[in-house]
Parts: C-alpha cells; structure tokens; sequence
C-alpha cells in the first residue's frame, strides 16, 4: 500500500509521521540504522527512517526596548478624587517587540528632579502583548488629587509637574511625558499620589 501526502488546505503538504512505514511490512528498524536487518545480522543500508527530527521552535519575540518606543498621553478623565490618565505606547521600529506587566512612572519637574514617590501597582500583571511596528499598547496612571492627601493639600506641599518620567516594562531608561499645564505633584517622596496598571493592547 502507498501512503500519499495530503493537502494541508494552505499550499502545504502534509508528510507521514515520522517512524512510520510507507510499506505493508511492519518490521522493526534497528535503533540507529534506519533499516531492518539482513539475515546476517547485519544491518541493512536504510534512508533515515526511525529518526527523530528535532523539535523547531519559533524565535521568542523581544522585549520592546525604550529606545524604540514613544510615550503619550491618550485621554484623560476624573472621579471620585482620582484622575485617570491613559499613556499608549507606540512600537516605532519595523520589528516586533514584546510588553508585559508594569511600567515605572513618577513626577518630575522641569529640572528632571523626582517629585512625590514613584507609582505604586494596582491590578494583575496581565497578559503579554505583541507590537508589530507602529503598534499600541497602553497602561493607566491613577492621580490622586493633592487636595485629598495628607501632607499635600497645601500650597507647600505641592508643586506643578512638567513631566510623567515612564519606564517600559523591563526597561531602565525612562520616556518622559509632557503634562498638562496646572498638573500638582506632591513634592514629599513619602507621599504616594500615583498609582499604574500594567500594560494592555491599545483600545
């Protein structure tokens, strides 16, 4: 009997397995040789038969690095004291590059200085998502309004922030993120305003 390979539906063939004999007999293959042996002992010349291929892995997509990524502010909106800002992260190379779980965010002034304590984590760590160049992902930065925090809700304890400082996810160099103009910071580092969620594909 002669096995055939199929169609895959896609242009491709799909073979026999691997190991499987394309004959009626069902001798065994001697480990090593790929064919059954003569009456001799001997082993006869096979055609690889019996082998095992090695398993073919895809490439693991890398992490998106800050050097190819663009921060921005996507929306904004209030409730309940706390502001929640949308930040999206733009893929802007060709390749494809991999996010997954929190990003770093904190305050800063117009000097670069820190302001206030870097933002704490709220939610799961989520699933990893893949950008393709110029694709999104976005995370969200919860601001508790300075009014509503001890230590901060007066004129000495707050300041105006002139950036959001993100670091991506698995990254330690920071894309810094113009804030709207009257945006107030806490000045403290003991002071927790912000907090971040982990990164998510772009709505």
């Amino acid at each position: 009997m002669t096995v055939t390979a199929c169609d895959g539906g896609d242009g491709s063939s799909v073979e026999p397995p691997v190991g499987t004999s394309t004959a009626g007999t069902s001798e065994p293959a001697t480990p090593g040789t790929g064919g059954p042996t003569s009456p001799t002992g001997s082993a006869s010349q096979g055609s690889g038969v019996g082998t095992t291929r090695p398993p073919t892995t895809a490439p693991a997509v890398p992490t998106c690095a800050a050097s190819v990524l663009a921060a921005a502010i996507a929306g904004s909106e209030g409730a309940a004291g706390t502001v929640y800002t949308r930040i999206t992260l733009t893929n802007n190379s060709s390749a494809r590059c991999t996010l997954r779980g929190y990003p770093g965010a904190s305050f800063a002034d117009a000097a670069g200085n820190q302001l206030g304590a870097p933002a704490d984590r709220t939610g799961n760590a989520g699933a990893a998502v893949v950008l393709a160049g110029g694709g999104k992902a976005e995370f969200t930065v919860l601001i508790a309004q300075t009014g509503a925090l001890p230590g901060c809700d007066t004129p000495a304890g707050s300041t105006s922030a002139a950036n959001l400082r993100v670091y991506p996810p698995d990254n330690t160099v920071a894309l810094l993120v113009p804030m709207p103009q009257g945006q107030l910071a806490c000045k403290s580092p003991s002071i927790h305003q912000l907090r971040v969620t982990s990164v998510a594909a772009s709505r």
